[in-house]
């Protein structure tokens, strides 16, 4: 009887014990879904709210190379109106290198660069029968009257000559060298070393003036160390003038050192030139000709005095 009731309490126990484990089994079963539902409502709210707000990785990458390509089109575009407007700025001569209220006086002749067809100017007589362009004359004048009155003895050998008498002037010459064994051809390019051709003369316009010594007229190398000529060469740029052809630049101006050759180019040119010891032909490539051409110069010049521009004279030769 008392085997039986064991037997009894046993099976109780084993039962329960089974139940408990099922009902175990179903709790951690349960947790184990829980757990994974709630990840992925976790992963399908997380996936909503970066599509909601366009964040995905790949999204949150296209975008940050999209921002920075943006901000380097910006950039770009910044720099570009900023060298516009340098550009813009450039566009203009600067005053104190170029005046182009001068732009008639910068008019350049040369074996290359003949002056305007039919150029002629009014001409002032200024002293030993010699003349100059009329609107350059009172310059010179006071130039002239400053170096007497520093204890020099300036005087003008050759002023404002004919296209005829510059004609004469070559001709000349050519026949000394020709008289001197050289052929007509040698004679004329040896001439235009220090006689321009007739048509490429500065004399022609008026603006250039040989100035020599009341005690030594010769235009010539005896000029070179002459104490009027070197008051002259420091003190011309103050009105308006310049050594036309200075020593060293015969490369550049085709003809030689002259150091009585002075060329009227107004003011600013005048100082530029003398501070960085340039020639004219310099002075017009460095400093004009960015804004203005020889051409528009030309025509410039000629219509200052009313005349028509019809392109340039033909150089005699």
């Amino acid at each position: 009887m008392r085997h039986n009731r064991f037997d009894t309490i046993l099976k109780i126990v084993l039962v329960v014990g089974i139940v408990l484990i099922i009902i175990l089994g179903a709790y951690i079963l349960f947790q184990i879904h829980t757990e994974r539902s709630a990840a992925e409502n976790g992963a399908a709210e997380t996936a909503a709210a970066e599509n909601a707000g366009g964040k995905t990785g790949s999204d949150t990458f296209s975008e940050s190379a999209v921002k920075a390509e943006s901000e380097t089109t910006e950039n770009i575009a910044a720099e570009g109106l900023t060298s516009a407007a340098s550009s813009s700025a450039a566009a203009e001569p600067d005053p104190s290198k170029y005046n182009t209220a001068d732009n008639w006086a910068l008019i350049l002749v040369n074996s290359s660069h003949p002056y305007p067809n039919g150029y002629t100017v009014p001409v002032t007589t200024i002293e030993n029968g010699q003349s100059t362009d009329s609107r350059c004359a009172d310059q010179l004048q006071q130039m002239l009257a400053d170096c007497r009155a520093a204890g020099y003895d300036p005087l003008v050998v050759s002023g404002y000559r004919t296209h005829s008498q510059q004609i004469q002037d070559f001709e000349s010459m050519t026949a000394m060298y020709m008289s001197g064994g050289y052929s007509e051809e040698e004679a004329k390019a040896k001439t235009a070393e220090s006689v321009a051709i007739p048509g490429t003369s500065e004399h022609e316009t008026a603006l250039s003036a040989d100035i020599g010594c009341e005690h030594n007229t010769a235009i010539d190398s005896s000029q070179d160390e002459e104490e009027t000529q070197k008051w002259l060469h420091e003190n011309c740029w103050k009105y308006g003038y310049a050594l036309r052809y200075p020593e060293g630049k015969q490369d550049i101006t085709k003809i030689v050192y002259e150091s009585w050759h002075y060329r009227y180019v107004g003011m600013t040119a005048a100082k530029v030139m003398y501070d960085e010891n340039i020639c004219l032909e310099e002075y017009l490539q460095k400093y004009v000709e960015p804004f203005t051409s020889l051409e528009e110069l030309d025509r410039q010049a000629m219509e200052t005095l009313g005349l028509a521009y019809t392109g340039s004279a033909s150089a005699d030769s």
